[in-house]
């Protein structure tokens, strides 16, 4: 039998919810999650090892057949799992602080995860790789009924050229395991697609047998061209464990910006601008995720203090 997921009790004594005036202050994050770095300088993060640096990590032609025939790849076991699990500690210590999980950015390991994939990104999207300023980390809670964001195309436009050329991609790693029971995530595999007589607009469009489960664990990485329809489900109060995970998007810098400001791989933003970029995301995500009016007033606040400091 399966037992249901109860949230774990931290001993927050030493803790208290960051307030917008300590949340510019790096301490504050520091001691909220002490088995996490925040770099001074932005360039010690170009010391991580990459997958692929010595057994290859993953086959990039089986890869590459199965990604332009259904648009995805789900490549497991090539993120140290000591590491993910030290950001799984800091997401849980974040909700457990009523903060939202992508503060989890402004933590050097988030990004170094992401820098550990450069042979993935360099095989799909070219030695040009760029940081779009998209990114989220989501606590899908059992206990309360918790879910992934709806389906949807991360980008509307154009996202590759032909069958060979990439212009975007997302990638998605999962610090728990994700599963049916807590909301693991689904896609509509392009090749299902392409037999329809019209690209899916709404999820009444999906045929519901067309539809493919992923489940993954921690040392995973998941990917997707960023027009594949996909979503994550709701979680089950029966599950185990809540799904926890991270996301970044990422485009061939060859190509015409797909945002404003594109951020650089080898040099992720120092700690006032992940700041900036964080607080950013909440009025932007609303329409996906259920976001509480005290989160995003929290957020406009530290936006404020950010804009008054001349942080860029």
């Amino acid at each position: 039998m399966r037992a249901a997921y109860r949230p774990a009790i931290f001993n927050t004594g030493h803790l208290s919810m960051i307030t917008p005036k300590n949340a510019i202050l790096p301490v504050s994050w520091q001691q909220l999650n002490p088995q996490l770095s925040i770099s001074e300088a932005t360039d010690a993060l170009a010391k991580i090892e990459e997958i692929g640096a010595g057994n290859g990590g993953f086959d990039g032609g089986a890869l590459s057949d199965r990604f332009w025939d259904e648009g995805y790849f789900l490549i497991e076991d090539v993120l140290p799992t000591d590491v993910l699990a030290k950001l799984r500690q800091g997401i849980e210590t974040l909700v457990a602080n009523d903060l939202s999980p992508a503060m989890i950015y402004l933590y050097d390991e988030a990004w170094q995860v992401f820098q550990r994939l450069r042979p993935l990104l360099s095989h799909f999207l070219g030695d040009r790789i760029a940081l779009l300023p998209h990114f989220w980390a989501w606590h899908v809670n059992p206990a309360d009924g918790g879910r992934g964001w709806p389906p949807h195309r991360d980008y509307q436009g154009e996202s590759a050229i032909g069958d060979d050329m990439l212009i975007s991609l997302s990638l998605w790693v999962p610090l728990s395991n994700a599963t049916p029971y807590n909301g693991c995530m689904y896609v509509l595999p392009r090749s299902f697609e392409r037999r329809y007589e019209t690209p899916v607009a709404k999820p009444e469009d999906v045929v519901l047998q067309d539809v493919r489960a992923l489940p993954a664990g921690p040392g995973a990485v998941m990917g997707w061209r960023q027009d594949l329809y996909h979503w994550g489900s709701r979680a089950s109060i029966h599950a185990t464990e809540p799904r926890i995970s991270l996301s970044l998007e990422f485009q061939n810098a060859a190509f015409d910006p797909l945002a404003e400001e594109l951020l650089s791989l080898e040099q992720p933003p120092a700690f006032e601008k992940r700041l900036v970029l964080i607080a950013s995301q909440f009025e932007k995500y609303r329409h996906m995720q259920d976001i509480d009016v005290k989160t995003v007033d929290w957020a406009n606040a530290v936006l404020e203090l950010c804009s008054g400091n001349s942080v860029g």
